[in-house]
């Protein structure tokens, strides 16, 4: 695969409007700044994720809605709390088909859609309309469906993505990402409904936001990196040529997994050499640990309503 050229953008900053944990009293450091209110801010935590993703290139700031939380009530009410504008958002895009990455959608359309530009485009994968669950205990845990009808009732421009893609915001879509490590396999609990059938879910259009900020290197936005972060990171760097990853912000899916996958991620981090390295989501308190103890400086941590700048911090 030819990579494709990737521009320079000034700066990247994402702003963390739903994740699983909040805290009030934590100070800005390195890359982060934190929501200040005139009180003690209510923001809402849960497990689930949703960035508002700003792009500057010059005198234009471009802006995404990259996924949308567990639930309408927190999405909305946080969206509103950080003081967010739906009317500049340029395009939606979903990174997959679970529900604590699309179950705030629908009700954040139905309390801004009317404010938005028409005709908005909404990037996905190939699967993301598929039913999914997950097996806990020998229980079967619903993780929902999302149908594509129900985005194009919004007069949403539905867009499929299967192969890296270039966006007009000057960041890209990763496609599907077919070179996971052969160490970061899918958890066996982790299915999908396929021709009737319940199927071991491989999430091949999972969808990750890659950015090439100037004289840093690539960002790479994640999710919840069910193919391997490690997998994902090399990835970004095949599709857009450039070797050098500035810094990683998403949930990296390692939470319930042991320690010998944690530490291999870690320790492939820091031979990526990141200036940075902001676990979110499904990360895990124990890979949390680890990143602590073994990358040091390089982590930042997140906390609802923390908006994280990369690059001229203008």
């Amino acid at each position: 695969m030819a990579p494709i050229t990737l521009p320079e953008i000034d700066r990247i900053s994402v702003t963390t409007v739903v994740d699983n944990s909040i805290d009030a009293l934590r100070p800005d450091e390195k890359i982060a700044r934190r929501h200040v209110a005139s009180r003690i801010p209510n923001l809402r935590a849960e497990h689930g994720l949703a960035h508002h993703v700003a792009v500057t290139r010059g005198a234009e700031t471009r802006r995404i809605a990259f996924d949308f939380g567990l639930t309408a009530d927190s999405m909305v009410h946080n969206w509103d709390a950080l003081g967010l504008d739906a009317s500049r958002i340029d395009l939606i895009a979903l990174s997959h088909g679970h529900v604590d990455h699309y179950g705030g959608m629908v009700g954040f359309l139905d309390a801004h859609r009317g404010r938005m530009k028409r005709d908005l485009p909404c990037y996905g994968g190939s699967d993301h309309f598929a039913h999914r669950w997950t097996e806990r205990n020998g229980r079967r845990v619903d993780l929902g469906s999302l149908h594509r009808r129900t985005l194009e009732a919004y007069d949403l421009d539905v867009r499929i993505v299967a192969e890296p893609t270039l966006l007009p915001e000057g960041v890209m879509l990763s496609g599907e990402m077919t070179a996971p490590e052969p160490y970061e396999t899918i958890p066996p609990a982790l299915r999908v409904e396929r021709d009737g059938e319940q199927v071991q879910d491989t999430f091949i259009g999972e969808q990750t936001l890659i950015a090439n900020v100037r004289d840093k290197g690539l960002v790479v936005v994640t999710s919840c990196s069910h193919r391997g972060i490690v997998g994902i990171c090399r990835w970004a760097t095949r599709v857009a040529g450039l070797s050098k990853i500035h810094a990683v912000i998403g949930g990296f899916h390692l939470s319930g997994l042991g320690e010998e996958r944690i530490t291999r991620v870690v320790d492939a981090f820091r031979g990526f050499e990141l200036d940075y390295v902001v676990p979110q989501h499904c990360t895990g308190f124990e890979a949390l640990a680890t990143l602590r103890q073994r990358v040091g400086d390089q982590l930042v941590i997140s906390s609802v309503g923390s908006t994280f700048t990369f690059g001229d911090p203008r």
